[in-house]
Formats: C-alpha cells, structure tokens, sequence
C-alpha cells in the first residue's frame, strides 16, 4: 500500500498485508542522494487496559541510487541501530507520557494491527517527529489471525477461553495455551500458532469470567482442558501439547507430572522447576509451594516507578533435591518439553529452573527435553516482530522489569519462534516423532 506526499519520494511496504511473524520490506525511493532521512513506524493499539500509541524510528542515509532500503542498510540511531529488516516494528515503544509497563497487549486478534510509516529528511528525534510533515508514507497491516483460521468461545462445563483453528476438518496437531499471573483471556499467541497449522486453546486460569481468583486454582481443571481438546473431532489423535509463559509455564509442568497421560509435548517459557506462590489444589488440598517473603518485590534502580525480583527473588527458588514443591518430570516420560529460557530474567531465574528440571530427568533415565538459552532476553519471550517490552505491568504486583535489553529480547523471540512452532508440529498429537 502506498500514499505519495511529496511528487518524488515514495515508502513502499513489501507485502502491505501480513502476519505479525512475517518479515516484510520497507523502501524509500526517490530521495536525495546521501541526504540524511527518518523513517517512523506509528501504531495505536487497544490492550486490554486502554488505548496505546506506540512509536519507533530509524536513521539512514540515502544511497547513490537515492534509495533507502531497510532490510539492506543500517540504522545510524533511533530506536533501534545496524541492519534490522524488521526494527521499525519490535523496537516500538509506548509514546512518552504513557504509564510505565504498558504491554503490546493486542485485545481483539480478530482485527489487524495498522502500523503507519512516514519518511521524513533530516535525522529526527522523537520530539521532532511529532510535528514534522513526512516525505512519503505507507501503511502496514499486521495480523495475529489468519484469514484461515476461526475462533470459537470456550464455555464447557468450568472450562473457559477461546479455541482458535485452522478452516477445515483437520485433523490438526492440538495445543493448550497459557499466560502467567496476569490472568484473564490472552488469546494472541493462540491466534498466532492456529495461522501456523495448529488448534490452539487459549486457556485462561484465573481472573476472566466466572473462573477463581488467584490461589483458589484446581489442577484438575487442566486435565479437562487436555481431556477436551483431546475429544475434538478436527484435533489429531494420540494427546495434545501445552504452552506456557512464567505462571502458565508451571502449571503446565504441574499438570505434566500429575496428569501426563494424554500429554505429548510441553513448552515452558521462563517457567521454574517448582511450583512458586502461585498455588493450586489438587483433589481440595493445597499442593506444596514455595511463598515469597513480603520484602521480595523491591524497587528497581533501573526504570523509577518499577520493580525487580533481581537478588532475593532469585536465590529463593534455588531449591534443589526432592523437595514436595519440585515437579515430578519423570511421570511424563512420554512427553517431550522444550524449556526456553532468558539469561536476563529479572522475574525470576528461569535458566536455574530450566536447569534443574532437565537434572532431574536425566536422573530418572529420561533424555526427552531440549534447552533454548537467550544471554540478553528476559522473562517475556512472545510472538517475533511485535514490539519488545523491558518493563510490564502485573496486576497485585505493579510494574515489574522484563530483563534483557530491547533487541536481545527481539533477537529470542524471533529465533525460538519457529522453533515452537516446528516443535509442536513434530511432537504435537502423534507417537511417531517424525511425522
């Protein structure tokens, strides 16, 4: 889609239309050679909180055929630097003057994500930006949900969410999707993995309708999830696979080591190895965890206003052995898991959990685990090219530091993204591992 200003200059996006995992081509043409230009990415978003601006923008220098091309030149400055074919899109940020922790927390994935392009001469700042006319510009739409795939609301006995799946009679590898202590419906990963061939559940926990609060959570409510999907007639015999980010990642560990039985593969995304203070019940009774001390949220001295889990938060769940909080891992012995894991994290430290679950494995003869390590990401490795976050509000908790730098957290996402993907796809409903 193009929209000329000047008589000359144009911005050309290569496919205008896409999913949020698809890299796409930015070009300006028409330009004064060597002359310096901005190129500024502008999207308003809808989160489940409120309505965000967002904004990035690189620095480039017109080239001898007065040509900017972005997925052949480097950035000199702006939100992002060096070659970066897709920096105009992870490495926006919430306008100035937005509350700190603000999420691209997209709340309807049935619609797209319209992120505005607009050339301008002169490298600017973002103050400049907010008043200068561009040169040329171009919209892109981004989209979580394919055209191919539908959504259908989950209200099924307690069960509750959003099942989203590609058109057609399958059947289709299943998966059971699931967010941290943040609660409530987040459907855009579901909607990003069921455009990539899979049924995908979007399973909220807590917070969302008529389900509990925190801490009143029973395990058996993933069991009737798995069991669930497991009976669609479009889901591919043979067990389904869960996904999870922190909290989500661990219950979908805890419902590995006690319900594995239709259970095939399971991705924990900076989860731990034990259960934390985010506890459930398993038949009414309280299951082991471990609780944080009251002094464990402190301020950061990174952003004002936030908060880090960095020194005690860390040690705390350094537990080791066979202490009752730790997953029984080796009653899944069927069930292959992928733990991804951030260096960086400043939640808590997730490569020690990674570490000490693939240890207790292999303890029990167990060789069915791989471990994917970012040394710059964070606690939130989500969907590649959406923008990165290095602070995050929770609520109960405030506003808490992700860990990672912008373009580490960036880099994590889109390398282990095909990788869950191709993981799901291998592992997902099926015994025979190369199918």
């Amino acid at each position: 889609m193009i929209s000329k200003v000047s008589k000359l200059a144009r911005l050309i996006v290569t496919p205008s239309t896409s999913l949020i995992d698809t890299k796409v081509a930015i070009q300006a043409t028409g330009l004064k050679t060597y002359s310096p230009v901005t190129i500024r990415s502008v999207s308003e978003v809808e989160t489940r909180f409120r309505k965000v601006m967002f904004e990035g923008y690189g620095h480039y220098i017109v080239d001898d055929d007065g040509v900017v091309s972005v997925p052949k030149q480097s950035s000199l400055g702006g939100t992002y630097t060096g070659s970066e074919s897709m920096g105009l899109f992870w490495s926006m940020q919430p306008f100035r003057g937005q509350k700190l922790g603000t999420r691209f927390f997209v709340k309807d994935v049935t619609k797209p994500v319209t992120v505005n392009l607009s050339l301008h001469y002169g490298h600017l700042d973002t103050d400049a930006l907010q008043t200068a006319e561009p040169e040329a510009t171009a919209t892109s739409e981004r989209w979580y949900m394919s055209k191919n795939v539908e959504r259908i609301r989950v209200h099924s006995g307690r069960l509750r969410g959003a099942l989203f799946k590609p058109k057609g009679a399958g059947p289709f590898p299943g998966v059971i999707d699931m967010f941290g202590a943040v609660g409530g419906l987040v459907e855009f990963r579901a909607a990003m993995l069921a455009s990539r061939g899979l049924v995908c559940f979007a399973l909220p926990h807590s917070l969302y309708e008529d389900l509990p609060s925190k801490g009143n959570i029973d395990l058996e409510y993933f069991k009737e999830a798995i069991d669930w999907l497991s009976d669609q007639p479009f889901v591919k015999a043979g067990g389904v696979s869960m996904v999870g980010v922190s909290t989500g990642a661990q219950f979908a560990l805890a419902t590995a080591s006690h319900f594995p039985e239709k259970l095939r593969a399971v991705i924990s995304i900076n989860g731990l190895h034990a259960q934390s203070e985010f506890p459930f019940k398993l038949n009414g009774k309280q299951m082991p965890f471990f609780k944080a001390p009251p002094e464990i949220m402190k301020p950061s001295s990174k952003f004002e206003g936030a908060k880090d889990a960095f020194g005690i938060h860390k040690e705390m769940y350094k537990v080791t052995g066979d202490h009752s909080a730790i997953y029984k891992l080796e009653n899944a012995r069927q069930c292959h898991f992928l733990f991804i894991t951030g260096e960086a994290d400043e939640v808590w430290d997730s490569c020690f959990g990674a570490r000490e679950a693939a240890t207790r494995l292999s303890r029990y003869g167990c060789s069915n685990y791989q471990i994917l390590s970012y040394a710059d990401a964070g606690h939130l490795i989500e969907v590649p090219y959406a923008p990165s976050v290095v602070t995050f509000f929770l609520p109960g908790y405030g506003v808490i530091v992700n860990g990672g730098s912008t373009v580490g957290n960036a880099k994590a996402t889109e390398d282990s993204w095909s990788k869950i993907v191709r993981f799901l796809h291998v592992y997902g409903g099926c015994y025979n591992t190369a199918s």
